[in-house]
């Protein structure tokens, strides 16, 4: 399978994830906050925060993200080095997962399940094929390094939206 093709695809599964989650995070939280408090209350300050996101502030996020993840895919195709693509890559799958876990504990439809399992068929196979550019400690030391950053980065931009709220 051609290289260029496999990491070109990142962008576009990234997108329809994060679509799905515009679209139904906001209503979704309206919707299930009692029965998340009742169910998780120590909880209650994430919750909290969950409710103060609206539609708006998580598709600037979103979009913040969808900007990293293309340019760090245009930059492995530019450069022909897959570290930055990977680096996203390996996040976004362990994000994926995070949500399968969601839904697991959740027991029922969270917002992102559906792309979820749309989208980790396409990691787990872009993992396959693109797992022999690197060394095992290369892939664990990307792995490692595109969570650290995406985690950095999703919580800046969550205290972003916060304080610009006030």
């Amino acid at each position: 399978m051609d290289t260029v093709f496999i990491l070109s695809l990142l962008p576009l599964f990234f997108l329809l994830h994060e679509l799905e989650e515009i679209l139904m995070v906001c209503p979704w939280v309206k919707k299930n906050s009692t029965a998340m408090r009742r169910r998780f209350p120590k909880a209650e300050r994430i919750i909290r925060k969950m409710e103060q996101m609206t539609t708006q502030k998580f598709t600037t996020i979103a979009a913040e993200e969808f900007l990293i993840v293309s340019v760090c895919t245009f930059a492995s195709l530019l450069t022909g080095n897959p570290a930055a693509w990977y680096c996203c890559l390996a996040a976004f799958g362990i994000h994926l997962i995070v949500h399968i876990i969601q839904f697991i504990v959740w027991c029922g439809y969270i917002p992102a399940i559906a792309s979820t399992a749309l989208c980790l068929p396409y990691c787990i196979w872009a993992m396959h094929k693109t797992h022999l550019f690197f060394s095992p400690h290369e892939l664990f030391l990307y792995t490692v390094l595109g969570i650290l950053l995406g985690g950095v980065n999703l919580m800046g931009m969550h205290a972003i939206m916060y304080r610009l709220s006030k």
